[in-house]
């Protein structure tokens, strides 16, 4: 497939992720869109991760660079947000502009291919 699949399959993984977050973090762990918000944050994972390991595949990227550990990281760190807004570590404003400055690292990391 070309890489240009594989990169809107990840931008559209990364804004269903981060819907599902912004319901998360600004409802709190008792809204009730709290299903569907997890629906969304599990799909967007799901696609960003599927997109992400597609698209290094097609452009022979190494699984060994140290930006791609990061990025893994980066992509835990979005799967845990739900256990951390659940026990309050993250809620309302603070855990969105958290979220967005991780998002933003990732975009870099992503882009520039640091290490």
């Amino acid at each position: 497939m070309d890489p240009l699949f594989y990169k809107i399959l990840h931008l559209a993984g990364i804004m269903t992720l981060f819907t599902g977050l912004a319901v998360l973090l600004i409802q709190g762990k008792d809204g009730p869109l709290r299903k569907q918000a997890l629906m969304f944050h599990g799909v967007g994972l799901f696609l960003m991760l599927l997109s992400g390991f597609g698209l290094m595949a097609k452009l022979h990227l190494s699984y060994t660079a140290g930006w791609f550990f990061l990025k893994l990281g980066i992509w835990l760190f979005f799967g845990a947000v739900v256990a951390l807004a659940k026990n309050g570590v993250l809620k309302g404003l603070t855990g969105w502009v958290v979220c967005i400055v991780v998002g933003v690292v990732a975009a870099w990391t992503g882009l520039v291919k640091p290490f």
